[in-house]
C-alpha cells in the first residue's frame, strides 16, 4: 500500500467546506453521445494502468494514511445521464457539488446525452486528493482520446524571443538602439526585481463563501492571444493573469471597493511530474497601475511572473502543505481560510494538445474546467489551452454570483485587447 504524500494529506486537511474539494471538467463533443459500454471499456484500461483509480484512503491509528486497493466495479463509476434539452454546464456544476460514496475510489465519469445528435458531453469529477488538473487532463485525453502518452504538450516551454526580432526588452517605443533606456524599459527592469507581494488589497469580493457555485464559460482563439502576448515577451498564461486581474479590479470598483492591489494565487506544477498532487503556488501581485494600457501592463506583469518563477524552489514546496496540515490539526484552518488576506482570487491554467482532439471517436469542441471556491475567495478562473482554444470558466460563490457575467465579459475583452497587440506591429 502506498502512503499518501504530504500533498495528498494537505488536500484532505483543506477539505473543510462549504464546497467539497472536487475537480470537474466538462468535455463538449460535436456529435451523439458515445456508447457508455465503450467508455467503460476504455476506463477499465485506465484503472489497470493507474493504481489510484482503484484505491481508497485508509486511515491508521498513529500511522500515516495509505492508498488501499479495493475491488472496483467500473459501471458504478461510469454512468449515462439523459437530460433532453439540458445545459451541460448545469450538469457539470451539479456533479461538482455531489458527494462521493464513503469508502469508494473518489472519481466518476458521466456520459451526457442531451437529446441532440450534434451535441453531447462527458463530465469527469474527482476529489482533488486523486490528482491535480494536469494529471487528470492527461489521464482523460490518453484514455478516451487519440492523444498518445508522453505527449510534448505536457511539458511546454516558454516562447523565446530571438535577438533582433523587434520584441525584446530594448525594442519598440521609448527605447534606443543598444541602450534600452526608455521609460518602458525602466519599468520592465524595475518589475524584474523580486516584487513585494504583501497582502491582498481590501475588497468586498473577499468575504467568507457559502455553499454553491455559478459559472460562465469563456473561449477565445489561443493563437491570437499568444501572438499578442509575444509582442510583450509574455505567454498565454501571463495574458490570462493580466485579463483576469483587470476584470477583478473592475468588479471590485463596481462593488464600491477601493481598487487596491490584486494578489493572484497561481498553482504551478513541475514538468514531467507523475500522476498525483505534486504542485506549488505562485503568488503574483498586480497593482492597479498595471491594469490600464495592455502593452505596458502585460509586459510588466510578465516580468513579475518571470521573477516569481525564478524564485520557485520545488524542494521547498512540501513546506506549504505541511503547514496547512499543522494548522488543520490545531483546528484553526477554517478560521484562517475565512480571514486570510494573502490572496484576492485564484487563476488555474492547464496546457493541452494544440491540435484537434477526438474523444471516443467524436470531436472535442469545448471544455469547461470547474473547481471549488473555499475560504473567503469568492471568485476564480479555471482554464485549459487545448485544440487552438483558450477555454476558461469564470466561477463565483453566491456572494459574487451577480457579477459572474460581467466578470466573464471583462475577461473576454481583456484577452481580446491582448490579441489586438499583434495588429499594432508595423
Amino acid at each position: 500500500m502506498e502512503r499518501l504524500t504530504v500533498y495528498d494529506r494537505a488536500e484532505l486537511a483543506t477539505d473543510v467546506g462549504p464546497n467539497p474539494r472536487h475537480i470537474t471538467v466538462l468535455l463538449t463533443l460535436a456529435g451523439p453521445a458515445p456508447g457508455v459500454d465503450e467508455v467503460r471499456r476504455r476506463m477499465r484500461r485506465a484503472v489497470a494502468a493507474e493504481p489510484r483509480l482503484s484505491a481508497r484512503v485508509r486511515h491508521r491509528a498513529a500511522r500515516p494514511p495509505v492508498w488501499e486497493p479495493v475491488p472496483i466495479d467500473v459501471p458504478d463509476h461510469v454512468t449515462a445521464r439523459f437530460t433532453p434539452g439540458g445545459d451541460p454546464v448545469d450538469v457539470a456544476l451539479d456533479d461538482l457539488a455531489r458527494p462521493f460514496p464513503t469508502g469508494a475510489p473518489p472519481w466518476r465519469l458521466s456520459v451526457v446525452d442531451v437529446g441532440d445528435p450534434e451535441r453531447s458531453a462527458l463530465v469527469w469529477t474527482s476529489h482533488h486528493l486523486l490528482g491535480n488538473g494536469p494529471s487528470l487532463l492527461g489521464l482523460l485525453l490518453e484514455t478516451l482520446g487519440d492523444v498518445p502518452r508522453g505527449s510534448p504538450w505536457r511539458t511546454p516551454g516558454r516562447p523565446r524571443v530571438r535577438a533582433g526580432s523587434g520584441t525584446g526588452p530594448d525594442s519598440g517605443p521609448g527605447s534606443r538602439a543598444g541602450g534600452g533606456t526608455g521609460s518602458r524599459s525602466r519599468s520592465r527592469a524595475d518589475d524584474e526585481r523580486p516584487p513585494r507581494t504583501g497582502r491582498a488589497g481590501r475588497s468586498p469580493l473577499v468575504r467568507p463563501v457559502t455553499s454553491g457555485t455559478v459559472a460562465v464559460p469563456v473561449s477565445v482563439d489561443a493563437a491570437a492571444v499568444r501572438a499578442g502576448a509575444r509582442t510583450c515577451e509574455a505567454t498565454v498564461n501571463d495574458a490570462l493573469l493580466w485579463a483576469w486581474a483587470r476584470a477583478y479590479h473592475r468588479a471590485d470598483l463596481a462593488r464600491g471597493g477601493p481598487g487596491e492591489q490584486v494578489a493572484l494565487s497561481v498553482p504551478a506544477t513541475l514538468p514531467g511530474t507523475r500522476f498525483g498532487n505534486h504542485l506549488g503556488t505562485l503568488r503574483v501581485a498586480v497593482p492597479a497601475d498595471l491594469l490600464g494600457d495592455p502593452a505596458d501592463g502585460l509586459a510588466r506583469l510578465a516580468a513579475r511572473t518571470r521573477s516569481a518563477k525564478r524564485r520557485l524552489r520545488p524542494w521547498a514546496w512540501p513546506l506549504a502543505p505541511f503547514g496547512a496540515r499543522l494548522v488543520a490539526r490545531l483546528g484553526l484552518l477554517p478560521w484562517f481560510l475565512r480571514r486570510q488576506r494573502l490572496i484576492s482570487t485564484v487563476v488555474t491554467h492547464a496546457p493541452g494538445p494544440p491540435g484537434p482532439v477526438r474523444l471516443v471517436d467524436v470531436p472535442l469542441v469545448a471544455t469547461v474546467p470547474l473547481v471549488p471556491l473555499v475560504g473567503n475567495v469568492t471568485t476564480c478562473v479555471a482554464a485549459l489551452s487545448i485544440s487552438g482554444r483558450l477555454d476558461a470558466a469564470v466561477l463565483c460563490a453566491p456572494e459574487s454570483a451577480d457579477l459572474v457575467q460581467t466578470l466573464a465579459d471583462d475577461l473576454r475583452d481583456g484577452l481580446r485587447q491582448v490579441a489586438d497587440l499583434a495588429r499594432r506591429l508595423p
